[in-house]
């Protein structure tokens, strides 16, 4: 069935970022009222719930991490995805030198060994959030997703027109909001991930939280989303 003979998504599938938990989206879904969400839980600081999915077409947003999970596992019935304070890439490479260095990545690591709250707590400060993490570190959760982060690379998963990917048909159309002061992924990063490719809408005086910080530009863009897909 073609996209516009579908209805409008109404329900959205919810993926935080690195040291969050599903909570992290609060903010904004208090300003979208009654929206049926589904939200992802990587299991940093409890059992972690990964299988639960919207039934039937959804808006998909990932924040962080999360924006990096879903281009690298688009959720089959994804109308499109809205990428906040996302990358298509975190760890840096040769041809990618935006990136962050892997020695730092892996030292965040190895740190999780011995003092993973402490880790958590320092991470969770530079993004710029004070509040104590809500619960005792599991460090063997957070150091799988630092591997990802230090490896994954979904940066060529975008069609240069439209956004959407060339290998895989199921890839919804993605846009992105990024933070103009963003201290973990700087603007440098988010250009470079995405390479002009996909459509970026900038929070200048933003920084790594926007769904905390700025949760009003959240729910609009999550908004403009739902209606943009449901008129394709």
């Amino acid at each position: 069935m073609a996209l516009s003979d579908d209805p409008a998504p109404t329900a959205l599938f919810l993926v935080h970022g690195w040291g969050f938990t599903p909570d992290f989206w609060q903010p904004v879904l208090t300003r979208l009222g009654g929206v049926e969400a589904t939200a992802l839980d990587f299991g940093f600081f409890g059992p972690p719930s990964m299988t639960a999915r919207p039934s039937g077409r959804h808006v998909a947003v990932g924040h962080s991490l999360g924006a990096l999970w879903l281009l690298l596992n688009p959720p089959a019935d994804c109308a499109g995805m809205l990428l906040i304070n996302g990358f298509a890439r975190f760890g840096a490479t040769a041809d990618y030198p935006e990136g962050i260095p892997p020695r730092v990545i892996e030292r965040m690591a190895r740190g999780l060994d011995h003092h993973p709250d402490d880790v958590v707590a320092t991470f969770r400060g530079r993004a710029g959030i004070e509040t104590p993490a809500p619960g005792p570190a599991r460090a063997e959760r957070l150091a799988w997703a630092l591997e990802l982060l230090r490896d994954a690379d979904a940066r060529d998963s975008f069609d240069a027109e439209s956004g959407a990917a060339e290998s895989n048909a199921a890839m919804p159309p993605i846009r992105v909001l990024a933070g103009g002061q963003d201290p973990i992924v700087p603007p440098a990063m988010t250009e470079a991930s995405f390479r002009g490719r996909v459509p970026v809408e900038w929070v200048e005086d933003g920084g790594h939280l926007l769904p905390l910080t700025h949760p009003d530009r959240c729910a609009a863009a999550i908004a403009r989303l739902i209606a943009e897909v449901g008129r394709s």
